[in-house]
């Protein structure tokens, strides 16, 4: 017995610095059914600033004119392949809650130019549910300066979900899922 406890011993500080060192991943221990867990989904808390941009009709916008909806505001660029392969899931949520009051606002940070977004808007077929759709939510021209002020981080896409009052209350890195994100708008609607 008492030539076990050093070995004992000696083995827990082993694994201790190893854990400490090497960080290994215990993921799956955890319930990976809340993505708000991931690191993909988090809070943020601040009121949606003044923001006005130009629609791909040429008519300005004003982001306040969302207020008393809940809101998915999506940055995006047209040469983004996260960005497309999330079109399908933002025209999903858009026809799932538009008419309770959800609006899915896409804002093109795109530096190839005003042209190619208009034409991947109005040219650009997604299948939804075995369906061929286009994009079913509002485009707007953004840059740089107005995602910051809005809250992107960097790293396209990223979206910014705000609740009817105007606060900005989740930031979401990386393409948008349907079934992760689902949840979060029923809360705010």
């Amino acid at each position: 017995m008492k030539k076990a406890l050093p070995i004992f011993l000696l083995s827990g500080i082993c694994i201790a610095f190893a854990v400490h060192y090497f960080s290994p991943d215990f993921s799956w221990l955890t319930d990976a059914s809340s993505s708000e867990d991931s690191g993909k989904i988090a809070e943020m808390s601040q009121p949606l600033p003044r923001a006005v941009m130009p629609s791909l009709d040429g008519d300005w916008v004003n982001l306040e004119t969302y207020k008393g909806s809940v809101v998915l505001i999506n940055f995006w660029t047209t040469w983004c392949s996260g960005c497309r392969e999330e079109m399908p899931e933002l025209i999903k949520l858009q026809n799932q809650f538009g008419a309770k009051g959800f609006k899915v606002v896409a804002i093109a940070v795109d530096d190839e130019g005003e042209q190619s977004v208009k034409d991947f808007a109005q040219n650009e077929q997604f299948t939804v549910d075995g369906a061929s759709v286009s994009i079913n939510f509002p485009v707007l021209l953004g840059h740089d300066e107005i995602a910051r002020k809005l809250g992107f981080e960097g790293g396209l896409p990223a979206s910014v979900l705000v609740t009817r009052e105007g606060n900005e209350v989740k930031i979401i890195r990386g393409p948008a899922n349907a079934k992760e994100v689902s949840p979060l708008i029923k809360r705010l609607l």
